[in-house]
Formats: C-alpha cells, sequence, structure tokens
C-alpha cells in the first residue's frame, strides 16, 4: 500500500442507478489515521449497515446492543446501530464504510448478527474497497455509483468466504471490560486499583494483560480519554479550565495543566486560544 493511501480521506462516491440502488448501494468510505483515544461518532439509520475495520493498531466499535473491542486486521458490521463510536485504542490506521442494500443480507447469510458481525481477516477487504475508490476518486473525480456498488458486492462476496472463528485470547474479555468502564466512567475512577478491584482481579495482572493487547499502560490509557475529552470541553464556548478539569476527572487544575501540556506540547490555555469554537457542536456521550 502506497503511503499517501494511509492518508485522511472521506469519499463519497453518487447515489448508483435506481435499479442498482436497492440492491446495493457503498454511499461513503473513510481512511482514518487515528491517535489513541480519538474518536469518531455517526448516525446509522434504518436499513444501514457501518463497517470499520482496523488496519493497524486496535480500536473499539460501541453503539446501542453493539460493542467490540477490534484487533488488527479484523472488521465489524453493524446494522442499523443509531448512534455509534468508533475510538482508537491505540495509534493506527482504521477504515469506515458506509453500506445499504438488500444484498448485504441476502450475502452474508447467517454470517449476520444484529448485536454485530465480527470478520477475522475481513480489514484486508475493506481495505481493498476504500483503497479502490480512492483511487478511482483520484483518477475520475467523484465515483459512480454503480463503481462503488460493483466493490461493495465484490467486498461482501470475500467477507462471506473468510472462515468463523471463535475468538481465544484469554487477555480479551478482561481488556474489554476494563476499556467499557474507563470509557463511560473515567471522570470518576481513582486508578489502576480501583479498576482491578472492580474487575476482581490484582492490579499486577491487570496491568500486564491490558498493556500487552493495548500497547499501553491502563493508567495512561485513562489519562489519554481524559485529555481528548478536555480537547472537545476547551473548543466549547465560554468554557473554563476550572470546569474542564474537574469534567475530566482531574484532582485539580494546576495538575491538569501539567498532564496537558505533557500529553499535547500545550497548555490549556495556548489549545483554548488555537481551538475553532463550535457554539453547535455536541459532546460525545461518555457516561456523565
Amino acid at each position: 500500500m502506497s503511503s499517501r493511501s494511509f492518508e485522511k480521506r472521506d469519499v463519497c462516491p453518487t447515489a448508483p442507478d435506481a435499479s442498482v440502488q436497492g440492491l446495493l448501494a457503498l454511499s461513503a468510505a473513510r481512511l482514518l489515521p487515528l491517535s489513541a483515544g480519538d474518536r469518531i461518532t455517526g448516525y446509522g439509520r434504518t436499513g444501514d449497515y457501518i463497517l470499520p475495520a482496523t488496519v493497524q493498531g486496535n480500536l473499539t466499535v460501541s453503539a446501542y446492543n453493539h460493542y467490540a473491542l477490534l484487533d488488527q486486521g479484523q472488521a465489524f458490521l453493524l446494522q442499523e446501530p443509531g448512534d455509534y463510536t468508533l475510538q482508537a485504542i491505540s495509534d493506527g490506521f482504521y477504515l469506515l464504510l458506509h453500506l445499504r442494500g438488500d444484498l448485504v443480507p441476502r450475502l452474508l447469510g447467517n454470517r449476520l448478527n444484529k448485536s454485530g458481525s465480527l470478520f477475522h481477516g475481513g480489514a484486508a477487504a475493506v481495505r481493498e474497497a476504500a483503497v479502490s475508490l480512492a483511487v478511482l476518486e483520484e483518477e475520475q473525480g467523484r465515483v459512480p455509483g454503480d463503481a462503488a456498488s460493483a466493490l461493495a458486492y465484490s467486498l461482501l462476496l470475500k467477507l462471506r468466504a473468510l472462515p468463523e472463528r471463535v475468538r481465544v485470547d484469554a487477555g480479551s474479555p478482561l481488556v474489554e471490560a476494563a476499556v467499557a468502564i474507563i470509557q463511560e466512567e473515567f471522570p470518576f475512577l481513582e486508578g489502576l486499583e480501583e479498576l482491578a478491584q472492580r474487575l476482581e482481579v490484582s492490579a499486577a495482572h491487570l496491568g500486564r494483560v491490558f498493556t500487552k493487547k493495548v500497547g499501553v499502560s491502563p493508567g495512561k490509557y485513562i489519562t489519554r480519554v481524559r485529555i481528548e475529552y478536555a480537547k472537545l470541553l476547551l473548543r466549547a464556548p465560554d468554557t473554563t479550565i476550572g470546569y474542564v478539569a474537574e469534567a475530566s476527572g482531574f484532582a485539580n487544575a494546576n495538575y491538569f495543566a501539567k498532564v496537558f501540556r505533557r500529553e499535547t506540547g500545550l497548555s490549556p490555555s495556548e489549545y483554548l486560544e488555537s481551538a475553532p469554537s463550535h457554539s453547535g457542536a455536541s459532546i460525545p456521550h461518555f457516561g456523565i
């Protein structure tokens, strides 16, 4: 894959011909280089299928009745998810496709699950479709919808052909539970000891398993989630650093400022001055 394939890209093909649109449409493809803690939010309405995949790194996928921690190389298909959130738990490169049409359930059959369908090795097929769309856009301008539908059809056939495999990773259930607690309750967590106690394991064991799986310690991950949330709050109008520190789970504004500079290279005040204000932007739900 060329280095340009790892750049952030949004490709939005035209609508396919009416005779094709009801069968299969690929309405958008996103190529997403993300840093640990970065979040992508969206909405999938009735009839939508959302397909995130991990080329490099680890990614959580959460929506109503959906939750998955994706390893490198995996893809996860969500059916009519409503509001959904993707969060990178390590630096990496991720993909996101939006599909619609009757051929999705017809081709995937019993591989399709309303609670989400995991495809081991599926990221390669998703990557091929997304990069092909990006190349077409570079060569032809906006991608014709019929060409996008043809790529989606090939993608679904490749996903259907992947072998089903039970996920066997002794650390995954523990890490998934830890990540879920952190994402929902990070403003209130005291740290590793409390997290381990709630999961009924030793802090040492949780630290080893989490770090091996995610690439950073639980404490570092909690800090990254807090900083990313703080960045969102700092973009809001009429905010104060003291409020942001408290809402993000830091003991006080001074400690928050020290950690913020360490993680971003800027003080909160400098970031506040440089960040655009989005008065109409909504803050993603973090369980607070």
